[in-house]
């Protein structure tokens, strides 16, 4: 009798609790949990643009402290001189972050958390749109795909592009949305989709650029098929009905416009008076960042703790398209669901496409189509990519659909494997302690060299020629009131986000420069009373008129018309979001097809905590799985360790190539492991120049602006930094082997620090390799063991005979060697030589490519009145003066190991 209570019991809990909830959602959290739980560790990762991303959702906050609801200037950044940051970069991150921090300890912790929905967004949205297409097993592989792409790791802990690596987490949601949307128009799913695109906007501009036309594609595509469905089902709808839907769908779009336009719409419009044209020229050209397919398909390496940047190469990762490539063969398996392989289809194009946009031919493409230049880095459609190879890689378990059994081991050990396939990449460095103060800000500001917090001021102000030498605020928040105002005191009385106030002195009427940049909106009154405002000429800063004597200045950033106007249509976009919503069904029929299976969520619940527990309580503390760490002084990756110093101050610690031998029109890498012996006071550039002959003579090379794009004045000297070199070989590039000469200078003297050839030499083949038939006179002879002499080719003209040798190396030689080129007469008498190293010089017999043929040109004079009979050829060692050992095609030798060419 107790068995028996016990499982009805049993039955009853199940029945009434555990179906309630998708069993598999619960392990979304876990999945976010274990991607983010480094972050745990006090501090921020050490990455090129977190604190960058920190920063900027401080100064959110504080202009809110500061009573400015939505604010588009802050007169903090730019060293004090202010800067329309907010006008133009999406700021969602910043206002979750911003609003948190009022939960929560501070803005730190607040940061973080906005993080932690970040990582749930990728997997539980995922797993929603992937479970409405495919069963709950492959829904789930596809959330643990997504979520730990190789790329979320790079974002996460080592770029730190936290605005992209939210506004990614959203790509999911909205077409997920947006499909329901189409499916079943219901309140929830319109203000869904409203709300997740309108996000998606106000995330990060790129990538709703680039996403834009796959959200296009997908709704047009995904009615088309539910509407077809819907028509050829035997309560099939009329045409009005279909119209509503698409009614419905448009309705969702603009609504999503609106909501966002204060913030889109002033940065589409005010965008001409700043300098935002330079993100699609020189360093930033898209041309300059393309991927190579190699590195699209490349592992995942272990990374060095040691170095500044260890190279991540921008991969999907090898389980992942391994599964992948599992996934879309089920669009050919017998399937009794056309939308679900519509979907793969659909999925397999958009990634066929993502890949394509990334490597260089795609040039043209980005060079037509508008905007999208501004994207910088095609690595960019990753976010793309990922999006449809996850639900690609989650479709492999489709294999095992008609196989219960299998189901869950398939689905637990996909899900660990992908985890476990970027295991290298979930141990970041230990993270740099930080507070976060405005005094903190402008001590950061200056020593990164990150003036209003972007790369390239791009939205300074269109007025300014030349910036200010000295910055406008001091860690101690003291500020410069005036620029150059000879005769007026003046001092700072109050500073705000948006407002400036002023106690001026003036011994006589001046026009004086507020150290404050001009942009349209600022308002300025003396006294009270309103006074004009204008870009001072060449500085860019605030002009306006004192009168003489003692006066109270004050200046405020305002809205101006088009952003009053976009401040109207969100109000608006509000307003018609409640107005469909309130004329829509709020009953959601839409149901899963397959019943809850708790124990799959259980076991694939338990396996995750498992790896978590393990990485946190031994992995990570007791052990140096998945990690490296390089001794001082040493680069342990690198193909080539060196000693090399330059300058006595930066040491070449190493260096890669690949290849080692590269066809003309091909493209060179060489990667080059730099560390500063000592903190440097100038921002050097890198070079890698590939040279030839006794004078070094330059062929091609690379140039780097900032090695790594990490100004040398911000280098760690404890840390190696990692700088790589893309060559593009010329295609009349000589085939031969090249010296590599590396080094650093300064880029604004053009002064060099110093120089070294490295070891390693590189050879250029023949883009077509020269064939044995295509020789003009055949001829085999063979030198020692490694040598070849495959024919020649004469040419008499005038006083000369030009003669060209085709040699080949069989296996690498050892020694350099010279050729002696003499012409005899019938009794062997020696009328003139032409004896030299091979190629002129440039290509010693010690470097030459086993199987290439090398061609070899000599001009032997021929003294007049002689009677030449035949040129003998060789090969002797100089050190020695030994001749080669020459051989027959039989075997025999040559007389004096010379080959005899005759019939001239």
């Amino acid at each position: 009798m107790r068995v028996k209570f016990s499982t009805d019991f049993a039955k009853k809990i199940r029945g009434a609790r555990l179906p309630a909830i998708d069993p598999f959602i619960p392990v979304c959290f876990l999945l976010a949990l274990l991607l983010i739980q480094p972050l745990g560790a006090p501090g921020l990762p050490n990455t090129a643009d977190g604190l960058l991303h920190l920063f900027r959702s401080a100064l959110w906050r504080w202009a809110w402290d500061d009573g400015v609801l939505w604010p588009r200037w802050h007169t903090m950044l730019y060293q004090g001189y202010g800067y329309p940051l907010f006008n133009f970069y999406a700021p969602l991150l910043y206002i979750i972050a911003s609003a948190l921090s009022f939960l929560l300890p501070n803005i730190l912790v607040a940061f973080k958390v906005t993080l932690f929905l970040a990582c749930l967004n990728y997997s539980l949205g995922m797993y929603l749109w992937a479970r409405d297409v495919l069963s709950r097993e492959a829904a789930i592989v596809a959330a643990v795909a997504y979520s730990f792409a190789t790329f979320r790791f790079r974002e996460l802990y080592f770029q730190g592009n936290y605005a992209q690596f939210l506004a990614w987490s959203l790509y999911p949601w909205v077409l997920f949305f947006f499909r329901r949307l189409a499916a079943e128009p219901s309140r929830l799913h319109f203000v869904g989709a409203v709300l997740s695109l309108a996000a998606l906007i106000l995330t990060h501009n790129i990538s709703v650029m680039l996403f834009g036309p796959v959200l296009l594609v997908y709704i047009i595509w995904i009615s088309a098929c539910l509407s077809r469905r819907a028509i050829s089902s035997e309560s099939g709808e009329n045409t009005p009905k279909l119209l509503e839907r698409g009614a419905v769908l448009i309705g969702a779009i603009i609504c999503a416009l609106a909501l966002s336009a204060i913030f889109w719409l002033p940065a589409l419009g005010e965008a001409k008076y700043t300098r935002v044209h330079v993100l699609t020229k020189g360093f930033f050209d898209v041309a300059e960042h393309f991927l190579r397919w190699r590195e699209l398909l490349a592992p995942s390496p272990v990374l060095d703790y040691r170095a500044t940047n260890p190279p991540m190469p921008f991969n999907f990762g090898r389980f992942h398209l391994l599964l992948v490539a599992a996934g879309a063969l089920t669009i050919f398996k017998r399937s009794s669901n056309p939308l679900r392989r519509g979907h793969l289809v659909f999925a397999l194009a958009g990634l066929l496409a993502s890949a394509f946009m990334m490597l260089p031919i795609s040039l043209p493409v980005w060079r037509s189509v508008p905007l999208i230049a501004f994207t910088e880095y095609p690595s960019r459609m990753y976010g793309v990519a990922f999006l449809f190879s996850s639900l690609l890689a989650g479709a492999s378990v489709g294999w095992v659909s008609d196989f219960p059994r299998l189901r869950l081991p398939v689905t637990v050990l996909g899900g660990l494997g992908l985890i476990l396939s970027v295991a290298v990449y979930q141990f970041p460095r230990p993270f740099l302690p930080l507070r976060v103060t405005p005094g903190d800000f402008v001590l950061y500001e200056e020593a990164f060299n990150v003036l209003g917090t972007t790369s390239a001021s791009e939205y300074l102000n269109i007025w300014t020629s030349e910036v200010p030498e000295l910055p406008a605020v001091r860690p101690d928040l003291s500020r410069e009131a005036l620029l150059d105002a000879a005769g007026v005191r003046a001092e700072v009385t109050e500073a705000k986000a948006h407002s400036l106030k002023l106690q001026v002195d003036a011994s006589k009427p001046a026009e004086v420069a507020v150290a404050q940049f001009y942009f349209p909106g600022w308002r300025g009154w003396i006294d009270g009373t309103p006074v004009p405002l204008k870009p001072c000429e060449g500085s860019g800063l605030i002009c306006l008129r004192i009168p003489a004597g003692e006066h109270r200045v004050a200046l405020r950033f305002e809205n101006t018309p088009i952003r009053q106007v976009a401040v109207l249509i969100s109000l608006l976009g509000i307003a018609a979001t409640l107005a469909v919503t309130s004329k829509l069904g709020s009953k959601v029929s839409l149901k899963v097809a397959s019943p809850w299976r708790w124990r799959d969520g259980i076991a694939l619940g338990v396996a995750v905590l498992g790896l978590l527990a393990l990485k946190v309580l031994w992995v990570g503390p007791h052990t140096f799985w998945f990690r490296m760490y390089s001794p001082q002084g040493v680069a342990l990756p690198a193909q080539h360790p060196t000693d090399v110093v330059v300058g006595n101050k930066v040491a070449l610690l190493g260096y890669d190539i690949r290849p080692e031998a590269v066809r003309q029109g091909g493209e060179l890498h060489v990667r080059l492991y730099w560390q500063a012996l000592e903190p440097l006071d100038a921002d050097y550039s890198s070079f890698v120049h590939l040279v030839a002959g006794p004078d070094n003579r330059f062929y091609a090379g690379s140039d780097s602006m900032h090695p790594a794009y990490i100004p040398t004045s911000t280098w760690n000297p404890s840390l190696y930094v990692v700088d790589d070199h893309y060559i593009r070989i010329p295609s009349d590039m000589p085939p031969i082997a090249f010296k590599l000469q590396v080094g650093l200078y300064e880029r604004e003297t053009m002064k060099g620090l110093g120089e070294a050839i490295l070891p390693q030499w590189v050879n250029v083949l023949p883009r077509k390799p020269l064939r044995v038939a295509e020789i003009p006179h055949k001829l085999r002879a063979r030198f020692g063991n490694s040598i070849e002499l495959l024919g020649y080719g004469l040419d008499e003209e005038g006083g000369s005979i030009n003669l060209t040798l085709y040699w080949q190396g069989r296996a690498r030689i050892t020694r350099d060697l010279q050729v002696f080129v003499h012409l005899v007469d019938a009794e062997g008498r020696l009328l003139s030589q032409a004896d030299g190293p091979p190629v002129e010089g440039l290509y010693p017999t010690s470097k030459w490519w086993p199987g290439q043929i090398i061609l070899d040109s000599h001009r032997i004079s021929v003294p007049a009145g002689s009677h030449p009979k035949a040129i003998l050829v060789g090969l002797y060692d100089l050190t020695t003066m030994q001749r080669l050992p020459a051989f027959r095609e039989d075997g025999s030798e040559w007389e004096d190991y010379a080959v005899v060419i005759q019939g001239f």
